[in-house]
């Protein structure tokens, strides 16, 4: 009986000691969205370049949100001011950290496209990740650009059910004169914003 006893003991110190070890998994699940419903779904498409951040409590003190300052290079949907000011949730404030799986992670410096709807004295991206994609321009060759899904768990709707689809590469990427191309096509007649 002791010998049982101490087995049990040790089973559940491995099995706490594990789960503070272990890190959790992240992901957020969003309903996939090809490119014409994203730009659709946008009320501005803009190459920026991405400046500084601030994080800070929300007015009642229950989320971290993140301000990033936009100097925008071109706009390639809709039009506005050469700054313009991103909200996204999460970020570090006072020692706590909040992160939000499947948004896109924006860095000062990066040249950036992204995919926004318009708020009250700021932008938001249209649909997490799925809204940026990074522009780097490797040597000697044409500018790329690439988006970051991780975090991101994609699904559709068919027949009224939702269906979680096959991880996406997240590091698939493209030229970045095909992707402007592509945003800055005019929007089909009827698309919804």
């Amino acid at each position: 009986m002791h010998n049982t006893w101490w087995k049990r003991a040790a089973l559940g110190a491995a099995l706490v000691f594990s789960t503070f070890l272990s890190s959790p998994a992240e992901a957020t699940v969003a309903i996939q969205l090809d490119r014409p419903q994203l730009v659709a779904m946008s009320d501005l498409v803009v190459r920026a370049t991405v400046g500084s951040a601030t994080s800070r409590w929300n007015e009642d003190h229950s989320q971290i949100l993140t301000l990033t300052r936009l100097t925008v290079t071109q706009y390639l949907q809709g039009s506005g001011a050469a700054e313009l000011v991103l909200r996204q949730f999460g970020g570090e404030v006072d020692g706590m950290v909040s992160r939000i799986a499947g948004d896109a992670h924006l860095e000062p410096g990066q040249d950036v496209v992204l995919c926004l709807r318009r708020g009250a004295g700021v932008v938001y991206l249209t649909a997490m990740a799925q809204s940026a994609w990074f522009v780097t321009s490797p040597q000697g060759a044409e500018p790329v650009a690439t988006r970051d899904l991780s975090g991101l768990t994609l699904a559709r709707v068919v027949d009224g059910r939702m269906q979680i689809l096959e991880p996406v590469a997240s590091s698939a990427s493209e030229s970045l004169a095909h992707l402007i191309a592509d945003l800055a096509a005019p929007r089909r007649a009827g698309a919804s914003r």
